[in-house]
């Protein structure tokens, strides 16, 4: 499209719906008075919606949906055969002189101003987010490794999340019990909430309204988001007159200043420390666990009434012999993996698979890691993007690929102490699966070697 044609389509829009920026953009454009009785077709709105849903296709081509009612067939899919753990494909070591404790991928605003067209520009970039020892979040450039931003706090970072609709907002939480909202365009924290002893995990609902988090103050929190994520328009020409001055290379939600806040909802005490949480992807229920108890406990978000579901294969067995370290959702939405510890014997560490309703009690899988649980160390795990194979991490270094049927597909040692580095070890101690190319996917894990790895699967 030639500049002309676009200056024709801006000028009917503005006629339409900003009448009072029409004068000054046609004088500033050399663009006639457009003839609102031959509007073109297709209009800007029409273009740039259609651009929007082309871009919206393009983040879901790899969401898997599962159109099956029986969970079971969804374990059947196979993994296929070229899908394996085949080498670390790049290391980041310059990272942090601290452990990495945490980790999330995901596509962030960066916005600058480019001083050769005098403009703003907002740039979504692939990113990986770090949280460390050394009390800093990172972001990570994806293709450089380079820290294009930190924030720093009081106390080491044990987790963070990125907003699910709005990856400007990061949430973390740390060791002395505090939880932080950052944002990653102003480089601010606009919200702090203290507690009382080390907040080990965070999580978003999956359209952003609710947060949650788990203290080892026996304490599960969950708050409601008082603020907006995006930029809405008022309908007050006054107060929107600066979206008709936005640089065309800017956006909206990261232009404008930062209205997302949370405020307490309810807190749960729990009997002993919590460990996982996972929001229904409905956003109906927060789903955790706890030290001590076979059960997936569900608090029903807004009437905060509560339900349990037990881990064990009969549903009405309480008796305790492992717990529950980390949850996972399944792309489907409708499958949780949950990976245990606190086991007696060697080799003792699996994934145990269930319908993600609290009235889906039946277990679906068991799947063995063949993995040495550690007492010190709490294992993670991811599915990945086609949700037909499952990755854990490990006390030794290693990752490990499960085909849903119960294969160990391969294992790969990744992480290691670093010779000559005072309080490195083995430990791998967080993971993210992204997809790299056209169907194939890595892994991102970071660990007590102080080093992010990207590990391919399949190319």
């Amino acid at each position: 499209m030639s500049d002309t044609q676009l200056n024709v389509l801006i000028a009917h829009y503005l006629a339409s719906h900003a009448p009072q920026a029409l004068h000054p953009f046609l004088a500033a454009s050399d663009t006639p008075l457009p003839d609102l009785s031959n509007p073109p077709n297709p209009d800007l709105l029409t273009l740039v919606t259609d651009a929007r849903a082309a871009e919206l296709a393009a983040k879901l081509q790899h969401t898997h949906l599962a159109p099956v009612a029986d969970l079971k067939s969804l374990l059947s899919e196979p993994l296929p055969q070229n899908d394996k753990l085949t080498r670390v494909a790049r290391t980041f070591d310059h990272i942090s002189d601290g452990n990495l404790t945490a980790v999330a991928v995901s596509n962030l605003p960066r916005r600058s101003f480019n001083t050769a067209t005098a403009e703003y520009e907002t740039r979504q970039e692939k990113s990986i987010v770090v949280g460390g020892a050394d009390r800093a979040v990172r972001v990570v450039d994806w293709n450089s490794g380079e820290i294009v931003q930190m924030m720093t706090f009081k106390a080491p970072v044990l987790c963070l999340a990125i907003h699910p609709t709005n990856p400007r907002y990061i949430v973390s939480g740390a060791m002395d019990g505090t939880l932080s909202l950052s944002d990653t365009i102003t480089h601010s924290t606009l919200q702090t909430f203290s507690g009382a002893k080390f907040v080990v995990r965070v999580a978003f609902s999956s359209d952003g309204r609710y947060l949650a988090s788990a203290s080892y103050d026996k304490s599960v929190s969950v708050y409601e988001a008082v603020g907006a994520a995006h930029h809405a328009r008022t309908g007050n020409d006054d107060a929107d007159a600066w979206l008709h001055a936005l640089d065309s290379g800017d956006d909206a939600d990261a232009a404008a200043e930062p209205e997302l806040r949370y405020q307490l909802r309810h807190r749960v005490e729990t009997e002993s420390n919590p460990e996982a949480l996972l929001f229904h992807p409905a956003s109906t229920w927060l789903m955790y666990t706890q030290r001590a108890s076979p059960a997936l406990h569900y608090l029903s978000l807004g009437d905060w009434e509560t339900r349990s579901k037990s881990f064990n294969v009969h549903a009405l067995d309480n008796h305790v012999s492992f717990a529950v370290l980390d949850l996972a959702l399944h792309p489907s939405g409708r499958i949780i993996g949950a990976i245990t510890g606190d086991h007696a014997g060697p080799g003792a560490e699996r994934v145990l698979l269930y319908g993600v309703e609290p009235d889906e009690t039946e277990r679906l899988a068991c799947l063995w890691t063949r993995s040495e649980p550690d007492a010190f160390v709490l294992p993670r795990l991811a599915f990945l993007p086609s949700g037909r194979g499952i990755i854990t991490t490990s006390a030794s270094g290693e990752l490990t690929l499960l085909t849903l049927q119960g294969e160990v597909r391969s294992k790969l040692k990744v992480h290691a102490a670093r010779e000559g580095v005072t309080g490195t070890s083995d430990v791998v101690r967080d993971l993210a699966v992204a997809t790299h190319g056209e169907g194939g996917w890595e892994v991102v894990s970071v660990g007590y070697d102080r080093t992010i790895k990207m590990t391919l699967g399949r190319e």
